[in-house]
C-alpha cells in the first residue's frame, strides 16, 4: 500500500522526519508544527512500523527509511535521542544520503547531528553538536569521536552550512526557525521574530497573565 501511495501525485511539497526508537520527538516538534502548515509531513521508521514515541503516544507511520529513496522531500528533521539501534547498523545512511542527493535540506538537533555524521553527510561541513568534554564524558568523546572525523565543529547553538542544519537540544525553536527559512518558508525577520516568540513572548504573556 505505501509503495503505492508513493507514486500518488501531491500538490504539497513534502518534508520527512526519521523516528527512530529511542528518539526524542519533542526536540524537532516545533520544526515539524510550523514546517506542516504549508508542507506534507512524512514520518519514517526503520520497518515502516508506528512509533511509540518519547511523549507515551503513538505516532502513525507514513512510511519506512527505504521509502525515502522514492521521495521527493524539502527537508528531513532528524530528533536527538539514543541512536544506538540506527547508526551502528547504517540503518539510515543509504535513505539519507538518497535524500541529500535529491537537494534536500538535512536537518539534525542534539543527536540528529551524530545520525548525520554516522551517514557521512557532514564531512567538510561547519555544525554543532554537544559530544564535547564540555558536556559529556571523555569515555563518550572518545567512543564518538570517529563519527566526527572530518566535521568543522562549531560551539553555537545551530549552525547552518548551506543544506545542513546541526543544533543543540535545547535550541529548537532557533532550529525551527533556521529549518522553515531554508525551505524558503520564512525570511530573515520572520524567522528572528519566530524565535523572539518562542523564546520570550511565551514567557512574559505567562507572567503577566
Amino acid at each position: 500500500m505505501l509503495a503505492l501511495d508513493l507514486l500518488k501525485p501531491s500538490m504539497r511539497r513534502k518534508f520527512a522526519v526519521l523516528l527512530y526508537p529511542g528518539c526524542i520527538f519533542f526536540e524537532v516538534a516545533l520544526a515539524a508544527e510550523t514546517l506542516a502548515k504549508s508542507l506534507e509531513p512524512w514520518f519514517l521508521t526503520p520497518d515502516g512500523e508506528d512509533h511509540p514515541s518519547s511523549m507515551g503516544g503513538v505516532i502513525r507511520a507514513s512510511g519506512s527509511y527505504d521509502d525515502l529513496s522514492g521521495l521527493d522531500v524539502a527537508a528531513v528533521l532528524i530528533p536527538g535521542g539514543d541512536p544506538g539501534s540506527i547508526i551502528p547498523p547504517g540503518r539510515a545512511t543509504a535513505a539519507l544520503r538518497a535524500a541529500c542527493d535529491r537537494g534536500a535540506v538535512m536537518a539534525g538537533i542534539c543527536a540528529g547531528g551524530l545520525v548525520m555524521a554516522s551517514a557521512g553527510l557532514l564531512k567538510g561541513v561547519r555544525a554543532t553538536h554537544n559530544y564535547t568534554a564540555e558536556f559529556t564524558s571523555a569515555e563518550v568523546v572518545a567512543f564518538i569521536a570517529p563519527h566526527w572525523d572530518g566535521v568543522v565543529h562549531e560551539r553555537s547553538d545551530v549552525v547552518v552550512d548551506g543544506r545542513f542544519i546541526t543544533a543543540m537540544p535545547w535550541a529548537y525553536a532557533k532550529f525551527a526557525a533556521a529549518v522553515a527559512q531554508s525551505v524558503g518558508l520564512m525570511n530573515e525577520a520572520e524567522a528572528a521574530s519566530f524565535v523572539s516568540y518562542h523564546r520570550d513572548g511565551r514567557l512574559g504573556r505567562a507572567a503577566s497573565a
